[in-house]
């Protein structure tokens, strides 16, 4: 009885664990960004996960070229950097999905301007 109730006990704990692990969304990623009526293109995206729910990486397209800082929290991450061309700051908000490709906002001054979608490149 104690080995039933024992593995029981780990089960329950992987099946946590498993819950709680963050999906990985580090590495260099193709985003489709469709602004609305201010157009759409292509932006390539470097992201690198680090300690603490912290996020790194690079962004090259039509709205900026520099370096990205972020968060993210299980399947969902967020990113910013500043646009010159602009004059603001430029947040995507997304999450990854379970054909792991990810899609998700972008957000200018606190309004969404925009959606996204990212396939990683292999």
């Amino acid at each position: 009885m104690g080995l039933v109730i024992r593995n029981v006990l780990l089960l329950l704990t992987f099946s946590l664990f498993a819950q709680l692990a963050s999906a990985d969304v580090s590495g260099n990623w193709t985003f489709a960004v469709s602004l609305g009526d201010a157009g759409s293109g292509n932006a390539e995206i470097t992201m690198a996960q680090e300690a603490e729910g912290k996020m790194s990486g690079t962004y090259s397209g039509q709205l900026a070229n520099g370096s990205i800082a972020g968060t993210y929290e299980g399947d969902n991450f967020e990113f910013s950097f500043s646009s010159d061309a602009l004059g603001v700051d430029i947040t995507y908000r997304g999450e990854l999905e379970d054909d792991a490709t990810v899609k998700g906002s972008v957000i200018v001054q606190g309004q969404s301007i925009g959606t996204f979608t990212g396939k990683k490149k292999m």
